[in-house]
């Protein structure tokens, strides 16, 4: 289920999806879109993952690296709607 998340992630969120045009991405790709330390990267990437809004797969051929692809937009937003007419 995907969770709100503050602006500064939802901007982090939609320059990543701006730049990629929704693909998959690296955590070094990450790095250089936002302009980024290897270590902020590897903070903001597991909250957007935690949350909902990222998908993360180890690689098969270096399961060590990690690939992130993006949540489908208009789920994020229906997953987000449900929760807010469900508290409501």
């Amino acid at each position: 289920m995907t969770q709100s998340i503050p602006k500064n992630l939802l901007e982090k969120f939609s320059l990543l999806y701006f730049v990629k045009k929704g693909e998959k991405f690296t955590h070094t790709d990450a790095q250089t879109i936002l302009n980024i330390s290897k270590s902020y990267a590897g903070q903001v990437l597991p909250i957007l993952v935690k949350s909902g809004w990222i998908i993360s797969h180890r690689l098969s051929d270096d399961r060590r690296k990690k690939v992130y692809e993006f949540k489908k937009p208009h789920i994020i937003i229906e997953e987000i709607g449900k929760e807010f007419v469900s508290q409501n």
